[in-house]
C-alpha cells in the first residue's frame, strides 16, 4: 500500500490553525462585497448547502493580523438557486464599519474560524470616507381611515392613514436602502414615536406601498390611531439610511371628529288606527348636526355584517339635517354566521346574509389655511339590521360625494332583446 508523505498529514493541520479549512472543503463560495457605502456593505456569497437562515461574519483591514467576528451573526436573504448547477446565492448587509478604511470578510456557520465551515477571504474594498444623505419624504398627506378597521371605541380616539411619496421605496439589503421613522405630536406635548423600519430587513415595519397611486413619486401609508379627536397634530416622516444619515418632513392637521351621536329606529308597522296598505318599512337613521366648520356632512354606507363588503349608499351633506329614512324589508333566513347560512342553504332555502348601515362624519383637511381636495371622516357608528335588508331600488338619494341631484341607489334589472336596447338604458 502507498505511504503517505508527512507533508500530506501536516497540510490540513496548518490551514485549521489559519482559521481556514482544507481547499474544497467548504460549501461556501468566495465572498463578494458588491456596494459599501460609508458605514455599511453589502456581501454576496454562493453557497452550496441546505437552508442558511444567518452566518457569522469576520473582517478585518490589510494590516490587521487575524479576522475579528464583527458583530452577532448577521440573517441572509436567498437570492436564488441556480438550476444546474444547485447553488444558493445569499446576502447580508454588514453595518457599524470604519469610514474610509480597506477591509476584507470571511464568513463561517460558527462563532469561530477554527471550526465549522469557513469561507476563503474576499477581495479588499474600500468604505466612503462621508455618509449620504437620503431625499426627504414628500407630499404628506392624511387619508381617511378603511371604515372596516376604524370602528368607535370606548376612549373615543380616532384614525388617519398617513401618506407620504419617496423616491426609493423597495429594500434591497444595500446600503443606500431608505428607512422611514414616523413620530407625531400635538402642541405642546412631546414627540411621540409611531414606527420605525428596521435597518437590514426587506420587509417594512414602518408604512406599506401603495402601488395604484398615480403620483410623481412612489407613495406608500400606515394608519395611526389613538390620536384624541379634533386635535391638531404635527406629523414627521424621517428618512435614514444605513449609515444613520437623515432628511425629515413634517405636516400639521386637524384630526377627525368622534364617531357620529347616532340612533337607529326601526319603523315596522304603521302607527295605531291607520292601515297596512301602502305601509313600507323604514330604518330611521337620526344624529344631532354638529357645529364644526371643518364638517361637511355624513357618509352612510352599507355593508354586509362580517364581511369585507362595503359600499357609499347616501351621502348626507352639512345643512340637510341629521335625518335619513332607508326603506327595508323582513327576509326570512338572514344570518351573519356562516354555520347558519350553511344551515339553512343546505336545507334548499334562500338564506341572505345580514346587512348593517354605517354612518361616518365627512371632514375637510385644511393645511396652512387652504382647503385641501382630500378628505378624512371619523370612526363609524354601526347599526345591524338583523333580518331585514335595504331596498337599495327604493333608496333615493345623493349617491356620490360629487352628486348634486338625488338618484335612485340602484335600478331594477331588466332584460334586454337586444343590444341597441341593452346600450339605450347607459344613454
Amino acid at each position: 500500500a502507498p505511504r503517505l508523505r508527512p507533508a500530506a498529514l501536516l497540510l490540513p493541520i496548518f490551514a485549521l490553525l489559519r482559521g481556514r479549512p482544507a481547499a474544497g472543503d467548504s460549501n461556501f463560495g468566495r465572498p463578494n462585497v458588491r456596494s459599501a457605502s460609508s458605514t455599511c456593505a453589502s456581501v454576496e456569497f454562493p453557497w452550496n448547502g441546505g437552508p442558511l437562515d444567518k452566518v457569522y461574519v469576520f473582517a478585518k483591514r490589510p494590516d490587521d493580523l487575524e479576522f475579528v467576528q464583527w458583530g452577532a451573526p448577521l440573517p441572509t436573504r436567498n437570492l436564488g438557486t441556480d438550476q444546474y448547477t444547485g447553488v444558493s446565492s445569499y446576502r447580508f448587509l454588514m453595518r457599524d464599519l470604519p469610514a474610509g478604511e480597506n477591509f476584507q470578510v470571511r464568513i463561517s456557520d460558527t462563532p469561530s474560524l477554527l471550526s465549522g465551515d469557513v469561507s476563503e477571504a474576499s477581495e479588499t474594498s474600500t468604505l466612503l470616507k462621508t455618509s449620504t444623505v437620503p431625499a426627504a419624504p414628500s407630499d404628506l398627506q392624511i387619508h381617511r381611515t378603511d371604515l372596516r378597521l376604524n370602528k368607535q371605541q370606548h376612549d373615543d380616539s380616532v384614525c388617519v392613514d398617513l401618506h407620504w411619496s419617496h423616491p426609493h421605496p423597495q429594500l434591497h439589503q444595500e446600503p443606500d436602502d431608505v428607512y422611514f421613522r414616523i413620530r407625531w405630536n400635538t402642541m405642546a406635548e412631546e414627540a411621540k414615536q409611531f414606527c420605525q423600519d428596521k435597518v437590514g430587513e426587506i420587509s417594512r415595519s414602518c408604512g406599506t406601498p401603495l402601488g395604484s397611486v398615480t403620483s410623481r413619486l412612489p407613495s406608500a401609508y400606515t394608519s395611526i390611531c389613538g390620536l384624541r379627536p379634533n386635535r391638531t397634530v404635527r406629523f414627521e416622516v424621517e428618512a435614514f439610511t444605513c449609515d444613520m444619515a437623515s432628511a425629515a418632513s413634517h405636516f400639521q392637521a386637524v384630526t377627525p371628529t368622534t364617531a357620529p351621536n347616532l340612533v337607529m329606529t326601526s319603523v315596522t308597522s304603521p302607527p295605531n288606527q291607520e292601515s297596512f296598505a301602502g305601509f313600507r318599512p323604514l330604518a330611521v337613521l337620526s344624529w344631532v348636526p354638529e357645529d364644526n366648520p371643518l364638517i361637511e356632512g355624513h357618509a352612510v354606507y352599507l355593508a354586509l355584517r362580517d364581511l369585507a363588503a362595503i359600499r357609499l349608499l347616501c351621502w348626507v351633506p352639512k345643512g340637510s339635517g341629521g335625518h335619513l329614512e332607508v326603506p327595508i324589508a323582513r327576509k326570512n333566513h338572514t344570518y351573519s354566521e356562516d354555520t347558519l347560512l350553511l344551515r339553512d342553504y343546505w336545507n334548499k332555502q334562500q338564506v341572505h346574509q345580514e346587512e348593517e348601515l354605517i354612518v361616518a362624519t365627512r371632514s375637510a383637511v385644511v393645511v396652512g389655511g387652504v382647503k385641501q381636495s382630500y378628505h378624512i371622516e371619523s370612526p363609524a357608528s354601526s347599526h345591524r339590521l338583523g333580518s331585514w335588508l335595504v331596498l337599495t331600488e327604493a333608496v333615493k338619494c345623493l349617491t356620490s360625494f360629487e352628486a348634486k341631484y338625488p338618484e335612485y341607489v340602484t335600478h331594477p334589472v331588466v332584460p334586454a332583446w337586444t343590444q341597441e336596447e341593452a346600450l339605450t338604458m347607459y344613454d
